[in-house]
């Protein structure tokens, strides 16, 4: 019974390495711009064939779904902030802009092109929104549905991609400068919330 149960774990932990390894050769394959992501490809990046691919998510598009929800998974994990550390929430997010910025930049122009782009930007629209929505829930708190909304848009807008490339990359700031420029505007924003 006990080697049973072995080999039941066994299997598990070795089909949840798979799943590991396709995701992340999808992900990677996908920050590299190629966003068809052909099965054959991501199979040989993940050293598995696309039978077995197909067998761990069914379908391409099931390969594209698990990838995407996976990506916003380690989005959402990077870029969390306590409530109310607007310091730590501008940190997190200049941090992720320095690394993902330029690709996200990049994504955002061929967004109406191509369908699989423009999910991921209205995911990660709306994933920055509930991020601004739970660090600055302190700023928000207590104010009516309206004012909410107004006040979440700028704090949103502060902190967003086209903020950060117009400091970093038209106006040539450092990334300490850049981030210190986004926590000023982030804190005025704040300011009028008190």
């Amino acid at each position: 019974m006990a080697t049973r149960a072995y080999e039941q774990v066994a299997r598990a932990e070795a089909t949840e390495r798979t799943r590991r390894a396709v995701l992340d050769a999808a992900l990677s394959l996908f920050e590299q711009e190629h966003y068809d992501l052909p099965l054959d490809l991501v199979a040989e990046r993940a050293g598995v064939s696309t039978r077995t691919l197909l067998r761990h998510f069914g379908s391409k598009d099931g390969m594209l779904e698990a990838a995407m929800a996976e990506g916003e998974t380690r989005v959402a994990r990077s870029r969390a902030a306590p409530p109310g550390d607007a310091a730590t929430a501008v940190r997190r997010l200049v941090d992720h802009y320095e690394q993902m910025g330029d690709g996200v930049l990049r994504r955002l122009a061929e967004a109406e092109r191509l369908p699989i782009l423009r999910r991921v930007i209205e995911n990660g629209t709306r994933m920055h929104l509930e991020l601004v929505e739970e660090a600055f829930a302190p700023d928000l708190d207590g104010l009516g549905t309206r004012e909410r909304k107004r006040r979440a848009a700028l704090l949103a807008s502060v902190t967003d991609v086209y903020v950060w490339a117009l400091l970093r990359r038209r106006h040539g700031l450092s990334r300490k400068e850049t981030e210190a420029a986004i926590r000023g505007l982030v804190d005025h924003a704040r300011g009028e919330s008190r």
